[in-house]
């Protein structure tokens, strides 16, 4: 039978603001059954009716923070109650730390703990219930880990370095994926990762709940220490895509046809499969990545 989105069960986190948002509207309009997971109910609900309002499909809303593993576990119990099936998982919800370290409720570094760790644990929570694909929202910013993961301080908290950091976490997401593509194999549940490309969102702005400040407006200069002025060179990455433009590569992967049985794959902001190499693909550190958090999170 032909795959389509339509009538098909997805779960997105970080589904009310940016990629996700985008993403969860336009997966509703083809006739996806969306749930959203994010931290903040009043803005959770809000995306959800103005998704509702534009496509006229119903966008259900779960509790989730993916900063405590206790929220983590409690949304995937209440989702599984729910639905007897997950036809598609998106693992699009991120932050970026580049000022001072962080930590999540449980301890971890935020970067690794919220992209990675918070991630790791919705999914295989929800394991059984995965029917037909996950789509891992990674990013060419893994490139910042250039000496790979740092296996002996995971949490960054010896001479704490942002950037990298950032890049570890999405490191961990290729990680991730390149191991739930094999052992889901067997199952015919794909997994796959993408680049969303250089989008202007929210990414790398704290709240004002969390001492942050507005968001600056475009070309302003940031100087409260959420993003240094130090750091890559972003305006290299030339103007910035819109959200419904960061987020097209994310609704292919969930919802084209073609893409079926494709796995263990990553593709870039323009829809293409790129082949990895190096670290990126080192299946001895995805293998260990998965082990350990096994044991970070049990």
């Amino acid at each position: 039978m032909t795959f389509s989105i339509a009538d098909r069960t997805v779960l997105i986190t970080g589904g009310n603001t940016g990629i996700g948002k985008a993403t969860a509207h336009a997966l509703a309009a083809r006739g996806a059954r969306v749930t959203i997971a994010c931290r903040d109910a009043e803005r959770a609900a809000a995306a959800s009716d103005e998704i509702e309002d534009a496509t006229g499909t119903p966008v259900d809303v779960l509790p989730l923070d993916l900063a405590s593993l206790a929220s983590v576990r409690d949304a995937a119990t209440q989702f599984a109650a729910e639905h007897a099936t997950l036809d598609v998982l998106i693992n699009n919800a991120g932050v970026a730390v580049f000022g001072r370290r962080r930590a999540t409720t449980d301890g971890f570094e935020r970067q690794f703990g919220v992209n990675h760790l918070g991630h790791f644990v919705l999914t295989t929570s929800l394991l059984d219930r995965i029917t037909e694909r996950i789509v891992n929202v990674s990013s060419a910013g893994y490139a910042l880990a250039r000496d790979g993961l740092r296996w002996d301080d995971l949490q960054w908290e010896q001479e704490y370095d942002g950037w990298q950091a950032y890049g570890a976490s999405k490191l961990c997401n290729l990680y991730f994926t390149w191991e739930l593509a094999d052992r889901l194999r067997d199952r015919g549940v794909t997994a796959n990762a993408l680049h969303p490309g250089f989008v202007d969102t929210d990414l790398g702005y704290r709240r004002p709940e969390e001492g942050g400040k507005p968001r600056p407006a475009p070309h302003d200069a940031v100087t409260d220490g959420t993003i240094p002025e130090s750091g890559p060179d972003l305006s290299t990455l030339g103007t910035p895509l819109t959200a419904v433009e960061g987020a097209r590569t994310s609704v292919m992967l969930a919802s084209d046809p073609i893409l079926a049985t494709v796995t263990g794959a990553y593709f870039d902001d323009r829809q293409r499969r790129i082949d990895l190499d190096g670290l990126a693909v080192d299946r001895e550190a995805s293998a260990r990545l998965w082990a350990l958090s096994v044991d970070l999170t049990t």
